[in-house]
């Protein structure tokens, strides 16, 4: 995959104080968005994404002679995670820029190859993207937001496979398919039974008229014993 990574005008400045003065790399928050760069967009200008959709997180930045690499990191879990799928086409780096303010200092064009952000409902997903960038050499970094939980994939898989092999998940879609489930009984019955006298039919949506035995499950419609 592949795709490119530009220090805006405010990381620029940035990088200029901690080569100065020296000091730490604070990053505050990450994003990721489905915004494409128009042509005449100046990317060294850019204050935040073109369109945000969703909180991302990175590793710790870890400095290396003059360089800091990092890792971004969008997950199906952060903040909620999002309802409906969209195209990772962007991702932005936030930091306490050299007037101390936040600033995004890192701009991430995906478009050429975009990701797509799964949500949980539909198995989730985990997107990558590694990013090295050149800094003063008496810089430090730090990470200074809190990047929750990680995960690798292969973990997040897992944990959405057992979450669905557990028999009190998803109850809404079992009483579907339970209801699905009689009706088709209900159908096989009725046609596949030979009837040589009156026929009638019997269901447990209520006990109104019946006399049975078991426990009445009202919310499949059911008897069970």
């Amino acid at each position: 995959m592949g795709y490119n990574v530009y220090m805006t005008k405010a990381g620029f400045a940035l990088q200029a104080k901690l080569f100065a003065q020296g000091g730490e790399l604070e990053i505050t928050r990450v994003e990721v968005g489905s915004g494409i760069l128009s042509e005449d967009t100046d990317w060294r200008t850019l204050a935040g994404l073109v369109e945000s959709r969703a909180t991302a997180a990175s590793t710790a930045p870890v400095r290396r002679d003059c360089t800091v690499s990092l890792e971004i990191e969008y997950r199906s879990d952060l903040d909620g995670g999002v309802e409906e799928p969209f195209q990772i086409n962007e991702f932005g780096v936030f930091a306490l820029g050299a007037e101390g303010e936040e600033a995004l200092i890192l701009y991430g064009d995906l478009s050429d190859c975009p990701d797509t952000a799964v949500p949980l409902k539909y198995g989730g997903c985990v997107r990558r993207y590694p990013v090295l960038m050149v800094i003063g050499p008496d810089a430090g970094a730090k990470l200074d937001y809190p990047a929750g939980a990680w995960v690798t994939h292969q973990e997040l898989a897992e944990a959405v496979a057992n979450h669905d092999a557990d028999p009190k998940a998803h109850p809404y879609l079992l009483g579907l398919y339970a209801g699905l489930d009689a009706r088709l009984a209900l159908i096989e019955l009725m046609y596949n039974t030979d009837v040589s006298g009156n026929p009638f039919t019997v269901t447990f949506e209520s006990l109104t008229g019946l006399v049975c035995t078991g426990v009445w499950n009202a919310a499949l419609g059911r008897l069970e014993f």
